[in-house]
């Protein structure tokens, strides 16, 4: 996100979040909810705006993401913390991303609560 764009009392609070984003995420929803919600001031819009992306996407937090993937005709979980780099990895060797997810729900639903981390190699 723009900091210039972000108002100087959220940026202290939610930075790494907004840093996180892609662009526009804020700004959307906060427009959204400015004026079709009628929600003022606009610091108010943009603080619910970053809430509201934390609800959807609660790995923005942390920096962790998975990537579901499909590689050689099996679903796989690719843990990362850099999106564009895993993106570039799983083009370079052949493999179609599926979504985005919360790293804590896919080792609930797909680890049975524990994962065991390795290498790509």
């Amino acid at each position: 996100m723009d900091t210039q764009k972000c108002d100087p009392v959220l940026r202290p609070f939610a930075g790494d979040v907004l840093d996180r984003c892609d662009a526009g995420q804020v700004e959307e929803r906060a427009a959204i909810l400015e004026f079709e919600a009628g929600i003022q001031p606009r610091a108010l819009a943009e603080a619910l705006a970053v809430l509201d992306l934390l609800r959807q996407c609660p790995w923005l937090l942390t920096g962790l993401s998975v990537l579901q993937v499909e590689l050689d005709g099996a679903t796989q979980w690719l843990l990362t913390a850099n999106l564009v780099l895993a993106r570039q990895y799983l083009a370079d060797i052949g493999g179609n991303e599926i979504a985005v997810l919360d790293p804590a729900e896919v080792v609930r639903a797909q680890y049975g609560g524990l994962a065991l981390l390795g290498t790509l190699g």
